[in-house]
């Protein structure tokens, strides 16, 4: 059997070099050879913590969800593909029949298969490799316009808008993006594309405000400073329609339940820890609505056409970009978390 080179996820903070078997195509699958790859949060929390939230690793595996790449080879019964056709992935492979499926809400299908993650068992090796065999209809055709860094960000664009879309009507909203982070950039980009005509970001850190003010952001907080809670009210004209917590901060939540309006949405997108104490009673009092956010679905083809068309600008976000075999540099930067919001992978 041949082999393909990889870096695998071995435990917490154990990143190696190594060798998979390369896949094999089954029938309706694609082989295709990554070309880009983004290190997404939930990397880093499986690189730096050894798990994201409850999904802990059982095996070694390859991490990475955010890839495109090149068609290597075509499975049997597979059609409108050729050899060497730039491609982008869709990592989610829901069941299709739970009642989540069923309903339209795949994201959260109770059997889903993810790409470079451990939610599945047995886990899906993800693009920190050579190779990944996909189902073709998670396959996307890339223009010939688009890079492979810009497509390596349609799955977090996806989530982003997925988040957006979660919010309800964003025409003519005021809107609070907590969390300065690659999703949270999106979100505000998406916030703007979708009709907001105010966007505020807040982050703890200088770098991601001033690089949501540089793409169009309107303002942007501090959250630790002391006046940010009176200055985000003075911003909003007494309230945000919709707060996007996207920093996974008790601190940001709690704050979101303070600066939204009588009456406005929270979307909770950002990973928490598994029990939070917050001031509950303003959602009675101000008959807020707080909305979870998780994954995305029926999105991807939007999340293309809106990158294709000019409409959202991604390729701003990509920081930097590390060769294959600098895998560990580019996740140490990645952990880092200074000056950077989207670090990749190429090869």
């Amino acid at each position: 059997m041949k082999s393909m080179r990889a870096f695998i996820l071995h435990g917490k903070e154990d990143l190696r070099h190594g060798e998979l078997p390369t896949p094999g195509t089954l029938p309706g699958q694609i082989l295709v050879r990554v070309r880009c790859v983004g290190i997404c949060g939930s990397d880093v929390h499986y690189f730096s913590h050894g798990r994201v939230g409850n999904f802990v690793p059982k095996r070694p595996f390859a991490l990475g969800h955010e890839f495109a790449g090149e068609v290597a080879e075509i499975g049997q019964g597979v059609s409108g593909f050729a050899i060497a056709d730039r491609v982008v992935i869709d990592p989610s492979q829901p069941c299709g029949h739970c009642r989540h499926c069923r309903s339209g809400r795949y994201n959260l299908c109770e059997n889903m298969r993810y790409f470079g993650s451990a939610s599945c068992d047995p886990h899906l090796d993800g693009g920190f490799a050579e190779f990944v065999a996909v189902p073709a209809r998670n396959c996307h055709l890339m223009p010939d316009t688009m890079t492979y860094g810009e497509a390596s960000m349609l799955e977090p664009l996806s989530v982003a808008l997925h988040a957006a879309q979660r919010a309800g009507n964003l025409a003519g909203a005021a809107v609070l993006v907590a969390g300065g982070g690659a999703i949270g950039q999106l979100i505000a980009l998406a916030a703007r594309a979708f009709g907001a005509t105010q966007v505020t970001l807040s982050d703890l850190t200088e770098f991601p405000r001033r690089f949501a003010m540089e793409m169009g952001a309107d303002a942007a907080l501090d959250p630790a400073d002391a006046a940010s809670e009176q200055r985000a009210l003075e911003i909003s004209n007494g309230g945000f329609d919709i707060v996007f917590e996207a920093a996974g901060s008790t601190h940001a939540l709690i704050q979101a339940l303070k600066i939204v309006r009588r009456g406005g949405t929270i979307v909770q997108v950002g990973t928490l820890p598994p029990e939070v104490p917050i001031p509950a009673n303003l959602i009675m009092a101000k008959e807020l609505s707080v909305i979870g956010s998780f994954r995305f679905a029926h999105v991807f083809p939007l999340a293309l056409q809106l990158v294709a068309s000019g409409r959202i600008h991604v390729a701003p976000l990509i920081s930097q970009t590390f060769p294959f075999d600098e895998t560990p540099q580019a996740m140490a930067k990645a952990v880092a978390k200074e000056g950077v919001i989207k670090i990749q992978i190429e090869s």
